[in-house]
């Protein structure tokens, strides 16, 4: 179970790089948009790892509130970074 656990974190972490990636071919963004969209997905694949990591020690409220602010917190950076700085470049693509 631990190995599927890893296989699917390991998938998660790739389908970021890649969405990253793609990203960067269709826009050109600032330093400081790109350090925190890595942030928020880092803080999300944390908190799903601990969340895991939890789990398999068998202790499940440990990785419910390590889910709830960790990857909260990435979610919540992510939306930002995604409303005021991507948001907004994607819109200046279009029209021009």
């Amino acid at each position: 179970m631990e190995i599927l656990m890893g296989f699917f974190l390991g998938v998660l972490a790739m389908m970021s790089v890649m969405g990253l990636a793609y990203l960067s071919t269709i826009i050109k963004l600032e330093w400081y948009t790109w350090s925190s969209l890595v942030t928020g997905v880092i803080a999300v694949l944390f908190g799903i790892g601990w969340l895991w990591a939890s789990f398999l020690e068998g202790y499940p409220q440990s990785g419910s509130l390590g889910l709830i602010v960790f990857s909260g917190a990435g979610v919540f950076m992510l939306v930002l970074t995604w409303r005021f700085l991507v948001g907004p470049a994607l819109e200046h693509r279009t029209k021009g």
